[in-house]
């Protein structure tokens, strides 16, 4: 697997930053999932506004797996805005899982849904939820149908001193 070996990129917006860490310190023992709320532009970039948790139904630390019917109402409640997914890895393991390639190369190649995955590596302290997850513990992947699973950048938008991070909407 090659890292950046693409031109797309994935772009998350403040908002988004804060829900995922929001939703990351509130579940932080297990593998906290959800899905990615945005657009895919013209060059194939992922541009990701907001996200909705779902409940990992296995609720393990290693392992997650989303209800179908959560997922379906989501897709049914924010039609053509699922651009994604995203899962913790509490134990800190920085790469996509066996696992992880398998479900990525089904969706991707095989159901060829354009999805963009996250992985948000822990461990994750206690008191995570003011802060921003950092940039360099957030991975994102998409397997492609020539080049096969690629590490794709990451374009984390930053601050601005007139827009207050809004409280989390999206239950769990």
């Amino acid at each position: 697997m090659n890292k950046y070996n693409n031109h797309q990129h994935v772009s998350l917006s403040q908002k988004a930053q804060h829900a995922l860490s929001t939703d990351i310190s509130q579940r932080r023992k297990i593998e906290a999932c959800g899905v990615l709320l945005g657009s895919i532009d013209d060059l194939g970039n992922w541009l990701v506004e907001d996200l909705c948790p779902l409940r990992n139904i296995f609720n393990s630390p290693v392992y997650f797996e989303f209800d179908p019917e959560d997922l379906l109402n989501i897709e049914l409640s924010y039609p053509d805005k699922v651009v994604g997914v995203y899962h913790s890895h509490p134990t800190g393991f920085a790469q996509a899982s066996d696992t992880d390639r398998r479900n990525m190369q089904h969706v991707n190649a095989e159901e060829r849904i354009p999805w963009v995955w996250l992985i948000i590596c822990g461990p994750f302290p206690q008191k995570q939820s003011q802060q921003q997850i950092p940039g360099t513990k957030i991975l994102a992947y998409h397997h492609f149908d020539t080049d096969g699973l690629q590490e794709i950048e990451l374009h984390l938008a930053e601050p601005t001193s007139d827009i207050q991070p809004e409280e989390f909407q999206h239950e769990i």
